[in-house]
This record gives structure tokens, C-alpha cells and sequence, in this order.
């Protein structure tokens, strides 16, 4: 299918309209559900790989998709079992799509976590050393005093 051309221009009946537009649903489809996946065995740089592809599908799936909607004979004519194949490619698609915001949400949120943590961590190590209290006071138990009064013996016998 030529995805440069409006969708009844670009096949010859409804069942080749029916049958590209399932092939691109169930593509789309597998690229969302291989994210997922990703995303769950946390390998981001895999996932990178899969946008190009993904964004682009899905650009081209969204015009297809507003091309039916604003010439919906280009599927008239097709018979009961792909009007079936495109309904449950549809739903398998909507289940991705809701899948792969769930797991990006899952993602995003288990990233920003990390950060925080790693944050306060920082935070606690820098106010452990810090030679000023709050009020401006340098503090005295900030551990650098401690390292100022370690005592060192040395062994000069040979």
C-alpha cells in the first residue's frame, strides 16, 4: 500500500483497503506490545531503537485513519470475516496502546523514584559535611574535626 496517497486511491477494492489496514493495526500492534515488554525487563535502549518505527506507523496509521473517516465507502464490500479481522485488530490495538501508557507511566514514575532517591541521598551526604548549620553557624560535628584531631603514629625503626 502507498501511504503517500489518499486510502481508496491507494488500493483497488474495500477488502485490499480491509486487509492493508489490518496488516498496519496488527504491526502497530506488535511494536507497542514489543515496548512493553521492554519496558518491563527495563531496557530502554532497545526501546529507543523501536520509536523510529513505532512514530512512524503510527503517523501513517492515524491518516489512514482520518481518511476513512472522511471517505468511509473505501471499505465498502468487505465481507463479514475481515469486518471481524478489523474489529479484533482494533481491539488488539486499543489494548496496546493502553498497555504501553500504562507501562511508559510505570517507567517514567520507577525513573523519577531513582532520581529522588539518589537526590536525597546527595542531599543527606552534603548536610552530613556541611561546615554551616542552618542558621548560618559553622558547626562543629560536622566530622571534619574529627579528621583534624586523628592521631597518626609512625614507626621509624628499620
Amino acid at each position: 500500500m502507498n501511504f503517500n496517497q489518499p486510502l481508496q486511491q491507494a488500493a483497488k477494492s474495500g477488502a485490499e483497503n480491509a486487509d492493508n489496514l489490518i496488516a498496519m493495526t496488527d504491526r502497530l500492534s506488535r511494536l507497542m506490545e514489543q515496548e512493553v515488554e521492554l519496558l518491563r525487563s527495563r531496557r530502554p535502549r532497545d526501546v529507543q531503537e523501536l520509536q523510529t518505527d513505532k512514530e512512524a506507523l503510527a503517523t501513517v496509521y492515524q491518516r489512514v485513519i482520518t481518511d476513512l473517516q472522511q471517505n468511509p465507502d473505501a471499505l465498502d464490500g468487505i465481507d463479514n470475516d475481515r469486518r471481524e479481522r478489523l474489529r479484533h485488530a482494533a481491539a488488539r490495538l486499543q489494548g496496546a496502546v493502553t498497555g504501553n501508557a500504562i507501562a511508559l507511566r510505570s517507567a517514567i514514575e520507577a525513573n523519577h523514584q531513582l532520581i529522588e532517591t539518589i537526590a536525597g541521598a546527595i542531599r543527606d551526604q552534603s548536610n552530613a559535611h556541611a561546615p554551616y548549620l542552618a542558621n548560618g553557624r559553622v558547626s562543629h560535628s560536622t566530622g571534619m574535626q574529627d579528621k583534624r584531631n586523628l592521631s597518626v603514629s609512625l614507626n621509624n625503626t628499620l
